[in-house]
């Protein structure tokens, strides 16, 4: 699963005194679906098969931000119990272990109101599972859930959610699957699962991390804060996932909510017991699935692909070559940066969209492993061999920058100029209190018009950095990705009036306002 541009949620987190949930809050939610009633015999007796199964989690601590209330359920007779890393983690974040998991005291209470002490064992916070053991686990009765196979799950199939809304012990609610195959953001890993939502270009608010957590079941059964980490059973009283987040504009159920799938718990949980954490693979690309328009505008001929805007700085795809966008295209009224690579196929396997990519990576893909990329680049098809990392906990978003505006020469702009450099990067203005300021570098002072576009020439022009030739920005961008970090300095060769100089700048992050 890799970072993506646009992420249309907003993200809320319910805290009520002793109840929490991952929530989030659409635009506008239709009322919930009406469900068929089903024998009114059949779901007493699954309540009781399963209520021995189904746990109370309570985390306290010293601050109150770090207290919560969910739900979870029995693993195995070892006493491992499955919930939501959410309903565990450190809401203050100021005492965590090297696992990114809290070290606040967690409780574990049954429905015969037994309660035990437990430890965090391992946590995901990109699945957002976490698995805890309850202490002296031997002499007690443990009543492991049965799993079943998420991927046998049909739309329209009756499920029911059993878990502790607004701290209601052992509350039971019906509905139906109402859908398959979702993707939702997963939270943020390196800050407390607390309301940190920021605003994203149309003052949405949006999770501050990027990457989602593909193949989600969609449900109706009632689920509201305190049910999360419970599961969501089928009628034959077995586990096909574990609810995690709803859709509401009030905190409170509105008639979608989501499940991590069986098929996500039986690979993750299993590591988390036994290494504490899950490592996920990695390419490190941003972009946007594509569409008529943006085909359009890059005079394609498939609507079917992933386009590449960006690679995280020095992670897979950066290495390996895979490129970005380098041109600014309106489009519906916005600027995209566009002819970037696109990605239409992943080992032989077609991509229409990013969730293909996310689904892939997680089911069969490990870290150090590679991964073959039939891009289209420039019109035609190459493959670009991707060696998967581990994702990182915290994504440099912003990537780093020299603080220009600028252009890649060609011919008829060296002919204005009258140079004989027809490659490199053109300067057309400079950013202020940016690195190329600090630096000197100069940007056009007289505008031109060439083939119908306006353009400031006079400027430096870039020719080289740290005296390996540039093209043009693509060969910049790629050039700092793979061997600069923030602060590090860069030798750029320039000709300034037809002059050859070197001018030496420090790198900086970019900032939120900055261009």
């Amino acid at each position: 699963m890799d970072h993506i541009t646009s992420v249309k949620y907003f993200r809320l987190y319910a805290l009520i005194p002793v109840s929490f949930l991952f929530i989030f809050s659409l635009i506008s939610v239709n009322s919930y679906a009406q469900t068929t009633a089903v024998d009114d015999t059949l779901l007493p007796k699954l309540f009781d098969k399963v209520k021995n199964s189904v746990v109370q989690i309570t985390v306290s601590g010293e601050d109150p931000r770090s207290s919560a209330l969910g739900s979870g359920f029995i693993f195995d007779t070892s006493g491992h119990i499955i919930t939501n890393d959410h309903v565990v983690r450190n809401r203050s974040f100021n005492d965590t272990n090297a696992n990114n998991t809290s070290t606040n005291n967690v409780t574990v209470t049954f429905l015969d109101d037994r309660s035990f002490k437990a430890k965090i064992v391992g946590s995901d916070p990109f699945s957002d599972l976490a698995v805890l053991q309850i202490e002296n686990p031997q002499n007690q009765s443990m009543i492991p859930l049965i799993l079943s196979n998420s991927s046998d799950v049909k739309i329209g199939e009756h499920v029911i959610a059993i878990g502790n809304p607004f701290g209601l012990s052992g509350s039971m609610t019906e509905g139906i699957v109402s859908g398959l195959g979702r993707v939702i953001p997963s939270q943020n890993p390196e800050g407390p699962p607390g309301p940190e939502l920021m605003p994203d270009e149309e003052n949405r608010l949006v999770p501050p991390t990027s990457f989602s957590i593909p193949e989600i079941i969609q449900t109706d059964a009632a689920i509201n804060p305190g049910n999360s980490g419970g599961p969501l059973l089928n009628l034959k009283g077995q586990a096909i996932g574990i609810n995690s987040a709803i859709f509401s504009l009030t905190g409170a159920y509105t008639g979608v909510g989501f499940a991590i799938p069986t098929s996500t718990i039986q690979r993750v949980v299993p590591v988390l017991i036994s290494e504490h954490s899950y490592k996920h693979p990695w390419i490190g690309i941003s972009g946007v699935d594509l569409n008529e328009q943006i085909a359009s505008a890059m005079k394609l001929n498939t609507t079917k692909g992933f386009l590449v805007i960006d690679t995280s700085p020095g992670g897979p795809a950066s290495k390996a070559g895979i490129q970005g966008g380098d041109k600014m295209v309106e489009i519906n009224g916005r600027e995209t940066n566009l002819f970037g690579d696109v990605i239409v196929k992943i080992d032989n396997q077609n991509v229409s969209k990013i969730d293909d990519i996310l689904v892939y990576l997680e089911q069969q893909k490990k870290v150090g492993q590679s991964v073959n990329l039939t891009v289209i680049r420039d019109g035609k098809l190459e493959t670009i061999n991707v060696v998967l990392a581990e994702r990182p906990l915290r994504l440099d978003t912003e990537p780093l920058w020299l603080g220009i505006d600028g252009i890649d020469m060609d011919e008829q702009i060296a002919s204005e100029l009258m140079v004989n450099q027809s490659t490199g990067i053109l300067v057309v203005a400079v950013i202020s209190d940016g690195p190329a300021d600090k630096a000197g570098l100069e940007g056009g002072y007289r505008i031109t018009d060439i083939n119908g576009t306006q353009i400031e020439l006079g400027g430096d022009i870039i020719i080289s950095a740290d005296n390996q030739t540039i093209e043009n920005l693509r060969d910049m961008s790629t050039y700092i990705s793979n061997n600069k970090v923030e602060g590090d300095t860069i030798s750029l060769g320039i000709l300034r009036d037809g002059k050859p100089q070197e001018i030496e700048l420090t790198l900086e992050a970019r900032a939120m306002d900055q261009r």
